[in-house]
């Protein structure tokens, strides 16, 4: 029984609980919660965890947790996370509640209009080119 267990793959989660495997942990539930809030889909968090985890058990969870299937209605949305300075980001915070707008609110309609018009000289100026 030992060698089977050292020879098989084990996933990073995994906890063993005197001869039992527990396969499905809260380790393992957080790992797909973190997945999931860094905008990967269902499809991406099966190929990321290849341990057997499907893609519609990844949906199921989302359905028990509350979150929002935007996925399954089309209109998926992806975070992109960005460094910011701590300054950067102070600046960041007053801009946008001047206009009554969260951070993220506030970057994303740039970025929408940036990308849209690919408007990348204009908004950067050269301040990132050689």
């Amino acid at each position: 029984m030992a060698n089977e267990m050292s020879e098989k793959k084990r996933h990073h989660t995994e906890r063993f609980r005197g001869r039992l495997v527990e396969r499905w942990t809260n380790a393992k539930s957080g790992y797909v919660g973190f997945l999931t809030g860094q905008g990967y889909s269902s499809v991406e968090i099966e190929k990321i965890m290849a341990d057997g985890t499907s893609a519609p058990t990844v949906r199921g969870l989302w359905r028990r947790w509350g979150l929002p299937l935007s996925e399954l209605r089309g209109d998926r949305r992806n975070p992109v996370t960005i460094q910011l300075t701590y300054s950067q980001r102070a600046k960041l915070v007053r801009l946008a509640e001047k206009r009554g707008l969260t951070r993220q609110e506030y970057l994303r309609r740039i970025a929408v209009c940036a990308i849209a018009d690919d408007m990348y000289e204009a908004v950067t100026d050269g301040e990132f080119d050689e």
